[in-house]
This record gives structure tokens, sequence and C-alpha cells, in this order.
């Protein structure tokens, strides 16, 4: 049985596997450092490590209602990410709404699909994607970044 994560950041509404989400945090302290890329608006450091802060709704043109009151941290296959979040979530199983998957072009940048949950549309975010993708010019400009990804 799927679950889902159920988030908003301002009018920007997505769902996140359950298996993806490592924690979540309230009102972390996060740091905005120097040529962060664009997607990346400021770092928070969990367990010793710097964790970048995504801000969906500033990604996808949502207009920002306050300040996101949750960091929700999430796996990647490069590593944990955080993505902001408004102070309401929910956990809910895939049978208690409706999944559509998006395989058309021209769909948005790191969605995968759509679930609707009372009468809500959630979009259901590619974490593995969105980590690589909206990282990859800051990494590609860095002296030295170590093992990451350094091609296109």
């Amino acid at each position: 049985m799927s679950r889902f994560g159920l988030f908003r950041i301002g009018g920007f509404r997505f769902a996140v596997a359950l298996e993806q989400i490592k924690k979540i945090l309230q009102n972390s302290k996060t740091y905005k450092l120097p040529h962060l890329p664009g997607a990346v608006t400021a770092v928070l450091v969990d367990a010793g490590q710097l964790i970048p802060l995504f801000d969906l709704g500033q990604m996808f043109g949502a207009e920002s209602q306050g300040t996101p009151g949750y960091q929700v941290l999430v796996e990647s296959e490069y590593g944990p990410v955080a993505l902001a979040a408004d102070m309401t979530g929910k956990i809910v199983t895939e049978q208690k709404g409706e999944l559509s998957v998006t395989v058309e072009q021209g769909t948005d940048f790191g969605i995968t699909g759509k679930f609707v949950y009372q009468s809500e549309e959630y979009n259901l975010l590619d974490i593995d994607f969105l980590a690589i993708e909206t990282t990859q010019g800051f990494w590609r400009n860095q002296l030295d970044a170590g093992g990451v990804r350094r091609h296109k």
C-alpha cells in the first residue's frame, strides 16, 4: 500500500512518497549562503550535514503566504534535500485519493503526476530529478566538487 506526504507551500501543493521522507522538521534554523543556485533558497544543518532547502513555491511560481514552518527532509539518489512547506501537512494512503501518472511531453519540470485528495490536486514530485537538475549548475561551477556529477 503506497502512502504519500501531502504538503503546501504558498499556492503550490505537492506530494512525496512516504518512503522518501526522512523526517519533518519544524522551524529549523536555515542559512542563506552566497552563490547558491536559484532553486536553493538556503541550507540547513541536520546531523552535521549541510542540506539544500528548496522553495518549491518559488520554483513553480506560486505566491508565498508567509514564512514556511516546516522543512520536509527527503532522501534522493544524490543525498538528502529539504523542501519548504507551510504549517499544514498530512500522510494519506493511495486508496484515499486518485493517482494519475504524467508521461506527456511538456509537463512541469520535476513533476511525475498528480494525486487528488479531497478535491485538491497535489503534484507528485520526482525528488531525484529535482535534486540533481536544480543543483547541477552549482556543482559544475565549483573548482573542486569532489565526486559530484560534472556532465550534462
